[in-house]
């Protein structure tokens, strides 16, 4: 591709971000004056005529426009203006327009706002935490401006969460919004009685999937504890997670509820033991690569896991097996794992063979910080440059990770954050010595007009004396799909006196992209990547640009980047392709 036809294909596509929306085919004019934003907007959902087409007979219109008052005014009072007045003009079709129009004037007149709350909690919940709170935030509403649904939400509320905590007789004794139209105030009285708390019955367990000891770690609740209904939805989601079973929920039975207990009832069905995966992908960096997998989700009833995969490319292959305990105390999030396999991997810059051996313990909770503490045996023979060697390593790691994302696969707005700190030593098993920090950061922000800006910064850093002695797999390398676009991958670092790039002790990456969506399931992006690895405390940056293309398929985002490359390189453009979710 030429730098001419380059630099057309980005003007077409800066014009494809710009670009609005089609001009929709034309419709009836419905101008709401006098009001404006979700006042408007009620309005507009209140009217029956708003879903009349342009070709509508005119005595269906007239009848439309004589309910239109009196919606109108509807939709006014649920925001507390009870004492407005609403003017229509109505134009129907003529040779000029050729759908009809209506224009309502709406004068609100003063608005009613909330007086008195009354909220009265009788029974067990009137000391109950979970409502003191729900009863101080709906009395800050005294004063704000009047709107139907808040009262109506927060009855609902009060009565759904007696449900939850298990007021199973609870009721309302009096229920009302008081308006006041002339003194321009609504009073809320709500008065209800909870009667007693209930409280976790007999548990029934009728399953011989893992032992009884193990599948207790995964409920939330106790017999005879208060009973909360949240509790059974974080053991139906412990369950469901744990792979051992096909379906797993919990059931309260409330009819069976006596002396003030509530019995469940565990409803659990295995899931099949073996399971077989083949895989079959592509990305620019690894070329084509196929792969098989094997796991076993039940060695036994203590709940051990065992799974083996291997993955065939031209630049990496791979072959692990690995065996997984839940530990006891809370096999929810912690676990341990222990792994062994073969990598090689065979790049434009390094060549490597490494065996090892590791242990791993996983806290890895549903919110917050999850958390991996790793010891790794290591063999590496490697070649990068003109730097051969063979390594041991017995390299201890502490990791720290976080997610938080509206959407795991297609977020809005989320953000991904971790830290791995790793090291080795001579004076214990290895023949190297170095201390290693990893961190990452990712951030998808969403903007107007269907668009996202996502940003990625990658750092990392080595303390070492002899950086020959340095395995391959351990040095930082830029370049490729997931670094610096416009580059191969692992191209960029530190050269040598021949030229080849050998790495580098530390490492500094920088992206920023803006998308925007097109379609449902396609979009277009440009994106800024500049980084590189270096030695020094000094970076000598390489810098990517470009634009590509997005489709959301089932199984994940889909990326295909063009992407030049501004300095030292033969290339005047590369193609990447990528695939897997945002964070």
């Amino acid at each position: 591709m030429s730098m001419r036809h380059y630099g057309m294909a980005l003007l077409l596509l800066l014009a494809l971000l710009s670009a609005g929306p089609a001009c929709p085919a034309e419709t009836p004019t419905i101008v709401i004056d006098g009001v404006e934003d979700e006042v408007a907007a009620n309005v507009r959902a209140y009217l029956s005529l708003y879903k009349e087409p342009c070709d509508v007979p005119l005595w269906r219109l007239r009848g439309r426009l004589k309910q239109a008052d009196g919606e109108a005014r509807d939709a006014l009072q649920a925001f507390g203006y009870y004492q407005a007045t609403v003017t229509r003009r109505f134009e129907p079709a003529t040779a000029e327009n050729a759908c009809w129009q209506a224009v309502f004037t709406i004068e609100p007149g003063p608005r009613v706002s909330f007086g008195i709350i009354d909220i009265a909690i009788n029974g067990d919940a009137a000391s109950d935490t979970a409502f003191e709170n729900l009863v101080k935030k709906a009395m800050a509403r005294a004063g704000q401006p009047l709107r139907q649904d808040i009262y109506t939400d927060l009855k609902r509320r009060i009565a759904e969460l007696a449900s939850t905590r298990g007021y199973v007789r609870g009721h309302y004794t009096q229920s009302e919004l008081r308006v006041n139209p002339a003194q321009g105030t609504a009073d809320i009285i709500l008065h209800y009685d909870s009667g007693p708390r209930f409280a976790f019955g007999p548990i029934r367990r009728e399953q011989d999937i893992i032992n009884p000891q193990l599948l207790d770690r995964f409920l939330a609740y106790e017999e005879g504890k208060p009973y909360d209904a949240t509790l059974l939805t974080k053991t139906t989601r412990a369950l469901a997670g744990s792979g051992y079973f096909r379906n797993a929920y919990v059931q309260p039975h409330l009819d069976e509820a006596t002396d003030d207990e509530i019995p469940t009832e565990l409803v659990l069905s295995p899931s099949k033991r073996n399971r077989y995966t083949g895989k079959i992908g592509f990305a620019t960096d690894t070329g084509p690569r196929v792969g098989v997998g094997y796991q076993n989700r039940r060695v036994n009833r203590a709940g051990h896991v065992f799974s083996a995969e291997t993955s065939v490319s031209k630049v990496l292959s791979t072959i692990t097996a690995a065996y997984t305990i839940p530990l006891l105390k809370n096999p929810v999030t912690d676990k341990l794992k222990f792994e062994a396999g073969y990598k090689h991997e065979d790049t434009d810059t390094s060549k490597s063979d490494t065996t090892a051996t590791s242990v791993t313990w996983y806290r890895v909770p549903n919110e917050g910080w999850s958390k991996e503490r790793s010891l790794t045996l290591g063999h590496e023979d490697f070649e990068v440059g003109n730097d051969k060697g063979k390594s041991t390593v017995l390299m201890p790691g502490i990791g720290w990770s976080r997610v938080m994302a509206d959407d795991r696969l297609y977020p809005r707005k989320g953000m991904r954050l971790g830290l791995k700190l790793r090291g080795a030593t001579e004076q214990l098993i290895s023949t190297v010595s170095f201390a290693q920090a990893i961190g990452n950061a990712k951030a998808v922000l969403a903007l107007p007009a269907r668009l996202r800006v996502i940003t990625r910064l990658d750092v990392g850093a080595t303390a070492m004396n002899t950086f020959e002695e340095l395995p391959a797999s351990v040095r930082f390398f830029a370049g490729g799909d997931n670094s610096v676009r416009g580059y191969a991958y692992q191209s960029l670092g530190p050269k040598d006196s021949d030229g080849d790039v050998v790495g580098g002790r530390n490492l500094l990456v920088g992206s920023v992209e803006l998308e925007r969506q097109l379609l449902d399931k396609w979009g277009v992006a440009l994106f800024v990547d500049s980084g590189n690895a270096f030695d020094k405390s000094h970076v000598d940056p390489r810098t990517g640009v470009g634009f590509g293309i997005r489709w959301r398929s089932p199984v994940g985002p889909i990326r295909l980047d063009i992407a030049h490359p501004l300095t030292d390189s033969k290339d005047a453009f590369r193609i990447h392709f990528s695939m897997g979710p945002e964070l």
